[in-house]
């Protein structure tokens, strides 16, 4: 190989590790990895997962509303209750989707003030598919959870938790 012939593999190495390094760096691979971290922690997954899941709502909130800062602000007269339904009723989130929102914010507050807490397969009994009504898969609910609402509004959350990692939508470089 010649000398020119390996400053140019050099360079595509570099865009390769550059991109790894994006990637690895953006706070979505942190909010996920997050989650692997407290996977077998029911309540410390519960308030992890509800937390993101809180901060991409807020996201949304600030794309979609007209008076957003106001929203996302103002905690006490706008909680995440509120906002899930007015995201709702501007069909944003949808009835099902909602529905699901309402039931992990209750769940989390389960999690947040019972003294011993627990996901049981009757919390998890009006979940589709049938495969995560058994706390086993609780996890993997979380994460095609967030995935899945992450997916669902890519455009929107890229911008904000994953500049750089490609396109048009991009605002920043982010690293």
């Amino acid at each position: 190989m010649s000398i020119e012939q390996e400053g140019k593999e050099d360079k595509k190495n570099d865009g390769l590790d550059l991109f790894k390094k994006r990637i690895e760096d953006a706070i979505v691979t942190q909010i996920f990895m997050e989650l692997s971290v407290v996977k077998d922690n029911t309540r410390s997954l519960v308030l992890v997962t509800h937390g993101f899941i809180e901060l991409l709502v807020n996201a949304l909130a600030d794309h979609y509303l007209k008076n957003s800062k106001k929203v996302i602000s103002d905690e006490r007269s706008y909680p995440h209750s509120i906002k899930i339904l007015l995201l709702n009723e501007l069909g944003i989130i949808e009835d099902n989707q909602y529905k699901v929102f309402d039931w992990f914010r209750k769940l989390r507050n389960k999690a947040a003030h019972q003294p011993i807490f627990y996901v049981t397969k009757n919390d998890l009994k009006n979940l589709s598919p049938k495969k995560f009504r058994d706390p086993k898969n609780f996890y993997n609910f979380c994460f095609e959870f967030m995935g899945g609402f992450w997916n669902q509004h890519i455009p929107i959350f890229r911008t904000k938790f994953a500049p750089g990692l490609g396109g048009e939508n991009d605002e920043a470089d982010g690293i």
